[in-house]
């Protein structure tokens, strides 16, 4: 390697041979003539032979510039096509690291659209909660839950965290929910921590136990659970949409949770000029924006179930 002389000698030699002209080159490489001259010169320097035979109007290579001249473009056309290779890779490939409810209850299903619409690019997904540290994982881009907070990223609200209980309509009529209470003397399913916030909002005391006979870490299987009519779920509006329209599940109360956090799509600004970003980016803000449009229209097309619950919700939804 000490053998190899700096690279910006080698180019403004290669330019100058291949021109044969030290103004032309310059004008290639964004040099000054002189810059391009001072180049060569350290370049016959690091050789201890002359490679340019200098007249007053023009540049010819010498015996030993014309041995050198082919062999550098080769080795720089070489080096451009490897590193055009691993770019064209890179660019093709989009890692994605997504939050397993996200996956499962939304984004799933719908990735094969983005396909369709850029088939040379390839996605793999990982789903995961834990943090990403861009720089250490192989990770282009994530869906994460929170306040939005990520500084350093480019950050985009998809939709909001939203949560209310829901069930099937066999369920309520078998169970009698009337009240908020009614829900203590049922099987429920979903986080702890949301049941308790929906509880204490709709005047609710909390039990000690969440009574939550089975636990999963993914809202699908909640989800999934309660069309079996095994109990009653808390989930997020968005991911219940199609559940809601066709009247497999019904909410019993009103109320739904606002907690001011949301779902976003986040990756480092260092990223937002590759264009597989830009297509991710794009499409998963359109395909959010027509599932908030999509969930305004059915929550408006639903009825009052207990109009006696609703503490002030009068959509499921706020306007992003």
């Amino acid at each position: 390697m000490s053998k190899i002389p700096p690279m910006s000698a080698v180019r403004a030699f290669e330019a100058a041979a291949r021109h044969l002209s030290f103004t032309r080159a310059a004008q290639e490489l964004g040099m000054t003539q002189a810059a391009v001259s001072y180049q060569i010169r350290l370049l016959e320097d690091r050789t201890g032979t002359p490679l340019f035979v200098r007249l007053p109007r023009e540049v010819r290579l010498t015996a030993a510039g014309r041995q050198l001249a082919p062999k550098v473009t080769e080795a720089l056309d070489l080096l451009g096509t490897a590193f055009s290779e691993i770019a064209d890779k890179t660019e093709h490939h989009l890692h994605i690291s997504v939050l397993p409810t996200v996956v499962s209850s939304w984004l799933g299903s719908r990735l094969a659209s983005f396909q369709t619409a850029h088939p040379n690019i390839s996605i793999r997904v990982h789903m995961s909660t834990e943090l990403i540290d861009f720089k250490r994982d192989a990770i282009d881009l994530v869906v994460r839950s929170g306040n939005g907070d990520w500084p350093g990223n480019d950050v985009f609200p998809l939709f909001p965290i939203e949560y209310m209980p829901v069930c099937t309509p066999t369920f309520l009529e078998k169970h009698q929910l009337k009240d908020p209470a009614d829900v203590l003397r049922v099987r429920r399913f979903g986080n702890a921590n949301w049941w308790r916030r929906w509880m204490t909002e709709t005047g609710v005391e909390p039990p000690a136990s969440n009574g939550t006979e089975l636990i999963f870490d993914v809202q699908a299987m909640d989800v999934a659970t309660t069309l079996l009519n095994h109990g009653i779920a808390m989930a997020v509006s968005t991911f219940l949409i199609e559940e809601l329209r066709s009247g497999k599940l019904v909410r019993p109360f009103n109320h739904v949770v606002r907690d001011g956090r949301a779902y976003w799509l986040v990756y480092p600004q260092s990223h937002r000029r590759q264009k597989k970003i830009q297509a991710f980016r794009d499409w998963i803000i359109a395909e959010a924006a027509a599932s908030n449009a999509l969930l305004a229209a059915v929550a408006g097309a639903l009825p009052s179930v207990r109009p006696q619950a609703d503490i002030g919700a009068s959509a499921l939804i706020r306007p992003e």
